[in-house]
Order: C-alpha cells, then structure tokens, then sequence
C-alpha cells in the first residue's frame, strides 16, 4: 500500500505518540483503530486491518514477508497496476485532526 502526504505524516505522529505515550502504545497494539481514532480523530475503515508490533530487544529489524505464491497462479488486477506504478485507492482515511499532547510524566 502506498501513502499519501497525509497519511505519511499521520503514521509519523502515530510513531512519535507511540515512542512518548505508554497507554497509548498499549491501545495501539491491541485495538489500534479506536486508539487512532481517539487520539487523533481519524476514521480507519472498518475493513482495513492494520497490527502493531514492538520490536523485542533481541530483534535488530522486523521484515514482513510477502504473500506466499505458488509460482503458477497470475497476478490480479491490482497487483498488475502496481508494478505498472498504480496506487492503492481503495483505502482512505479521514483527515487528521491536530493530536493532544500526550499526558504529562507521571500523571
């Protein structure tokens, strides 16, 4: 899936939040579209999933392999337009609201 500015700059302050903010890092990784949606105010459709991870420490990098393919089955439709240099417009999310500051340490 590819991102627009928008969304690009969303998952950045999702990231940021998430390295600062312990609750909400802990809704993200659980129910990651109702902390999206509270915290920020966006809207992720109903049909889009989406998983958060944390990276352990014994982990240097998180890679998230493609779908396995058999070698003889044909590309669909979508997957023929984004190798042609096609986007993803079937995902839209609402537009971001400005995101509180995070609680302050300690409280």
């Amino acid at each position: 899936m590819n991102l627009d500015a928008t969304q690009m700059r969303l998952l950045n302050a999702i990231l940021d939040r998430a390295a600062r903010d312990l609750p909400f890092r802990r809704q993200l990784m659980t129910t990651p579209a109702p902390a999206i949606r509270d915290a920020f105010g966006v809207q992720i459709p109903a049909d889009f999933r989406i998983k958060f991870v944390e990276r352990g420490p014994d982990v240097d990098s998180l890679v998230v392999l493609p779908d396995f393919r058999s070698g003889d089955e044909e590309l669909s439709e979508e997957e023929l337009e984004a190798v042609a240099g096609g986007t993803d417009t079937t995902v839209t999310w609402s537009e971001p609201t400005p995101p509180p500051p995070p609680p302050a340490p300690g409280s």
